[in-house]
């Protein structure tokens, strides 16, 4: 069962045992088949839930078991230093042509 049936489903007993209790007429066989599938939507819901918050993540896959931080930092090598600008005309920069 999906996770929106399993809400859907939830709610929809959920209102039953409300409509069992506002009616005041006594049910107690209905109204404990009720609670007892409400129950297991409950227990599913858990389940399907703790699962979601123990499954591996994308970054668990990726990044492995150890972490992040414990992974030494490769440097880079370091480039030659830069060429010296060119000194820009009063003018600014030439401009483009829009023309096609």
């Amino acid at each position: 069962m999906t996770l929106k049936e399993l809400k859907r489903q939830y709610a929809h007993l959920s209102d039953e045992i409300d409509a069992l209790a506002t009616a005041g007429v006594r049910h107690e066989a209905r109204l404990m088949r009720l609670l007892d599938d409400l129950d297991q939507v409950h227990r599913e819901l858990s389940e399907r839930r703790r699962r979601t918050l123990h499954a591996p993540t994308l970054r668990d896959a990726v990044i492995g078991p150890e972490s992040a931080a414990a992974r030494p930092v490769v440097g880079l090598p370091l480039a030659a230093p830069a060429a010296q600008p060119q000194p820009m005309s009063a003018l600014g920069p030439p401009a483009l042509s829009m023309a096609g």
